[in-house]
């Protein structure tokens, strides 16, 4: 019977037909019969047994309908009960029957004990030598000492052939026909055995045969294991304890001998063939008595109660069928009584009282279970409703996910600054108040891939370079100047002084230089180009001067800078005026690897430089001349050595200076005015693109009212079809009908069968008539329809040609748009535009393909920390006041924030944050700036771009913005990381070719030796 957790229901009992009483209908369960009286009984009972809650009892499979559970258990072939014969069964269900054990223990008790204890009547496996032969038991003789077991055999065989005189012995000169390999032929090889000692390579079969049993137990074991039945401790050890006597009792001998007969395989004795054997050369077949079948062996043939020690007891028509004895020992009914006891007792008469209060509870638990789930509707209504009142994109702070618990049913919590507040102040009144957390901080993104931080020069000093090399490469058409990678004026500025010079630094400055000498002779110089700043921070120097010689403070900040002049080889020395002399006189060429520079930056800097515009310039300039009447050569190989501050320092104020010159402005303006026909062109571009996709509608359209009518005319043409065949059907029974009346009168005269025959002949006539006028028309209906198959499908060859343009247009139109893009971002001047900034400000800046684009640029995407501007944004949201409502609510300020940014990966950033909010909210400091640098960090490998774009959210208004400008150039920025890498693979394999003091002139160190080609 299947059971249902481990329990057997029993099947309704059939109601006792009553004659006197008329019922209208019952329902009938097929498989159960079972016969129900109302429909809602019946409909329960068929819906629990179509549940796939079931177990077989017989095999111990789960997850089955009631009736597969029958089916399972009905099953004769798969049963366990016939892989044993009828002998070794009435035994084993001895064994099993009153058994109090738990299951598991069971079957290692029947399999222990049934193992060496055979039956009289069981067909066994008897091994002779290397072969194994069927035989039945038929007595069980002790053992004993004097005789040995041959003398046994030919004693018995002996008796039963007394005609034979021969002796039985394993000698190769007994006369007896042998095998070539020496052995007996059958039945002489059982007659006749060998003697009984066992050869190495029996030892060795037998040995290997054990352990393939072992492993097929292991493994029938290991299947069956979750098919194990659990009851409670107490049952196990009481269990235990009857197993462990009963082996120690039961166990036999392990000397006990048997006479077998021979049998074939319809198990009939083999005539004169029975031998005397000990138990080991005897064995079951391994593949049915195992574990596994013996444990569904018991499973089918018996059951077993739910309480604590309930025995194992064979099913009635088992037990009726094999003979054994149903009744229950005394001591199993006592211990049955008892546990049926108990479980009666905790079925107490309750009184009506007591039964009208449980009423009343269940009552009130009804109601206040509806009211609960009343109000969670009404919760996940209110919260459906904030959730479809968002307009996205919304301010990427206050997405509605962040504030979403996943394990309240994505409740969302509204966390505004005046509430978490709130919440502070309740958690320091009442330590009990828990201080919310951020239930999902992730927001269902992937997460962001970690930036690197590995930059050649030091991280001060990283946005000074980007802002020097940007300008460089944007502007680098009127400096004149050969395009560079950043990599490449890295390398450059930290090269270590010696025989070579770093070419792209040297060009740099010459270029800048050039301008302004340009500028100074055209006298197109600004104030700062032509010297009017000097003078006049000369003047002021002065005026101060002679203010504080008045007064007795002589060491004032002014007279100190009046001082500096006098400074051996400072700024404006003499020995430096001398040097610089005529610096503007001509631009330096391009010839003798630009000779002479360093005096013109020298005199430059004298010039149109203060010590305001460059920090420490008294000590760049006694650092670029060494002594008083130093050489070029001294002086050429003094700015190699100067520190990385003070060359970017040069460098930083040559950008400013030319940054304001005629020659930049007009290069400006030029840019806009290309600008401005690119952009005319894109609207052109976007005009087309809206016709191609207003003619691939149209053309859309054509299609499906084509493929309408086509499918409407199928519809007309199938019932003219069938009309045509109908006719041809109903002529050809016309004509049968005909020559079958006229075959069936042949007594009728022969006026009327001549006149019969003229109407025939008629008809036949007006039959062939209509043939032809159909053949007519059926042949005119073939060349419409093959017209009209011509025409379709010329209008379908039109069509593709006509989708096709289509396409090619919109690939054109697409070609032209990318490049486009690409030359208007050529002439864009805005050299540092960021892309766009994320969810915590943090800016992405792409540099490359602005301006020149003849190298891969940086091959980067930088990221910049967070401005002075964002910050203080940031930190006002903890202060904004009369904000209209949301009905999704809003996010955290501050704290808010920076739970965000360490839940999502953001540790060091959080940390940088924190303690720049801590100093712009210092009260005591009425100028409040940031306290530490800004960092940078950057991506420099395509997968990390990707990765980029899954985190960033698009519902947020400024992830919004960074997604679709990261989309529009990720095939820009790709190919720019991919070239970058391929340059570094370049260099690497081209850095190990080389020997020292020799370059390769194919690109390696190109900012040693690398020429301006721009340049005259």
């Amino acid at each position: 019977m299947p059971l249902l957790n481990n329990k057997r229901i029993v099947p309704i009992a059939p109601t006792s037909y009553d004659p006197k009483k008329k019922r209208k209908e019952v329902w009938y369960l097929r498989f159960t019969n079972e016969v129900f009286t109302s429909y809602e009984s019946y409909i329960n009972r068929l819906a629990l047994y179509q549940q796939p809650i079931w177990e077989c009892e017989a095999t111990g499979r789960q997850h089955l309908t009631y009736e597969q559970a029958l089916e399972s258990e009905s099953g004769d072939d798969n049963r366990a009960e016939f892989k044993f014969c009828l002998v070794l069964r009435k035994h084993m269900l001895q064994r099993v029957q009153f058994q109090t054990v738990r299951l598991d223990s069971l079957v290692e008790d029947v399999y222990g004990y049934f193992r060496s204890n055979f039956a009289i009547g069981e067909i066994v496996h008897w091994v002779l030598g290397e072969d194994i032969y069927l035989a039945k038991i038929v007595e069980l003789l002790p053992y004993t000492e004097t005789a040995s077991l041959q003398q046994l055999q030919i004693v018995s065989l002996q008796k039963r052939r007394p005609s034979d005189n021969s002796e039985t012995t394993g000698s190769e000169d007994d006369g007896m026909p042998r095998q070539p390999n020496g052995r007996l032929r059958f039945p002489d090889a059982f007659l006749h055995p060998t003697p009984l000692t066992k050869t190495p390579k029996d030892t060795a079969l037998e040995d290997h045969d054990t352990e393939e049993d072992h492993d097929t137990e292991e493994d029938n074991d290991m299947e069956e294991d979750n098919d194990m039945e659990e009851d409670n401790d107490m049952e196990e050890e009481d269990g235990m304890e009857g197993v462990e006597e009963s082996n120690e009792t039961d166990r036999s001998e392990p000397f006990m001998r048997y006479r077998v007969q021979l049998i074939n395989q319809e198990e009939i004795p083999m005539e004169s063939f029975v031998r005397i054997v000990e138990g080991r050369d005897i064995r079951r077949d391994q593949r049915s008595f195992c574990r596994p079948v013996i444990q569904r062996f018991i499973r089918e043939c018996a059951h077993k109660d739910s309480y604590s020690g309930a025995p194992w007891l064979i099913k009635p028509t088992i037990a009726h069928h094999y003979g054994l004895n149903c009744s229950l020992p005394s001591h199993i009914m006592e211990a049955q009584a008892t546990a049926y006891a108990k479980i009666s007792k905790r079925k107490t008469v309750k009184t009506s009282d007591e039964k009208e209060a449980e009423r009343r509870a269940r009552k009130e638990d009804s109601l206040l279970q509806k009211a609960r789930l009343k109000e969670e509707k009404d919760r996940q209504r209110e919260e459906r409703r904030k959730q479809a009142a968002v307009k996205y994109p919304v301010e990427d702070l206050d997405l509605p996910i962040y504030r979403k618990d996943p394990n309240l049913n994505w409740a969302l919590m509204d966390m505004t600054p005046t509430l978490l507040q709130q919440w502070k102040q309740q958690q320091q009144q009442d330590t009990h108040v828990v201080f919310p957390k951020i239930p999902y901080p992730s927001g269902g993104r992937t997460p962001r891939p970690t930036p690197r931080m590995e930059f050649i020069l030091p991280a001060e000093m990283v946005e000074q370079t980007l802002v020097l090399w940007s300008f460089l490469s944007v502007f680098s058409d009127p400096l004149k100047l050969a395009p560079f990678s950043i990599d490449e004026f890295e390398r450059a500025l930290i090269h270590p002084p010696g025989s070579t010079k770093a070419t792209v630094l040297i060009e740099s400055n010459v270029c800048l230089l050039n301008v302004i000498i340009q500028e100074r002779k055209e006298d197109l110089a600004t104030e700062i180009t032509s010297g009017e700043a000097v003078e006049d921070y000369l003047e002021a120097m002065q005026i101060d001067a002679e203010k504080q010689n008045k007064t007795e403070s002589l060491s004032t900040p002014f007279l100190s800078k009046l001082r500096r002049q006098k400074e051996e080889r400072g700024w404006r020395d003499s020995e430096q005026l001398k040097i610089g002399s005529g610096w503007d006189k001509k631009e330096v060429r391009s010839g003798n690897d630009r000779r002479g520079w360093e005096s013109v930056l020298i005199g430059c800097l004298n010039e149109i430089a203060t010590p305001d515009m460059i920090a420490n310039l008294d000590q760049i300039l006694q650092h670029l001349v060494p002594r008083n009447n130093s050489n070029a050569a001294e002086r050429e190989r003094q700015y190699l050595t100067l520190s990385l501050q003070q060359k970017l320092s040069i460098l930083g104020f040559l950008m400013e200076v030319v940054n304001e010159s005629l020659l930049i402005k007009d290069y400006m303006e030029e840019c806009q005015e290309q600008l401005t026909e690119f952009r005319r062109q894109k609207v052109e571009l976007n005009k087309e693109s809206k016709s191609l996709a207003s003619r691939r509608i149209e053309l859309d359209r054509r299609d499906q009212i084509n493929k309408e009518e086509q499918g409407s005319s199928d519809d007309e043409e199938d019932p003219q079809e069938e009309n045509s065949e109908s006719d041809e059907f109903t002529d050809s029974e016309e004509e049968d009908s005909v020559e079958s009346a006229e075959s069936d009168t042949p007594s009728q005269g022969p006026k009327k069968r001549a006149r019969r025959h003229i109407s025939r002949q008629e008809k036949l006539k007006q039959k062939q008539k209509k043939r032809a006028e159909m053949e007519v028309l059926r042949k005119k209906q073939y060349e419409k329809q093959r017209e009209a198959i011509k025409a379709r499908n010329q209008e379908i060859r039109l069509k593709a040609e006509e989708r096709r343009k289509l396409e090619e247009e919109d690939k054109s139109l697409h070609k032209k748009e990318e490049q486009l893009e690409k030359d208007m971002r050529k002439y864009m001047t805005l050299r540092i535009r960021p892309l766009g900034r994320d969810r915590f400000y943090n800016q992405y800046i792409y540099l490359d393909n602005i301006g020149t684009n003849d190298t891969y640029g940086t091959g980067r995407l930088y990221i910049q920390s967070p401005t002075f501007v964002d910050i203080q944004t940031m930190i006002e949201r903890d202060h904004i006041i009369d904000l209209p409502e949301q009905p999704w609510g809003r996010g955290g300020g501050q704290w808010f924030i920076l739970e965000l940014m360490r839940a999502q990966g953001f540790e060091q950033e959080s940390e940088w944050l924190e303690k720049q909010m801590e100093s712009l909210k210092d009260t005591n400091n009425p100028s409040p700036t940031l306290p530490l640098s800004s960092w940078w960090r950057y991506y420099s490998e395509p997968e990390e771009i990707q990765q980029l774009v899954s985190w960033l959210n698009p519902k947020g208004t400024r992830e919004y913005k960074l997604k679709n400008e990261l989309l529009k150039q990720q095939h820009y920025i790709i190919e720019s990381m991919q070239k970058r890498t391929q340059a570094s693979t370049k260099l690497e394999s081209g850095s190990k070719r080389t020997t020292k003091g020799k370059f390769a002139s194919n690109g390696i160190y190109s900012w040693l030796s690398s020429s301006n080609k721009i340049t005259k």
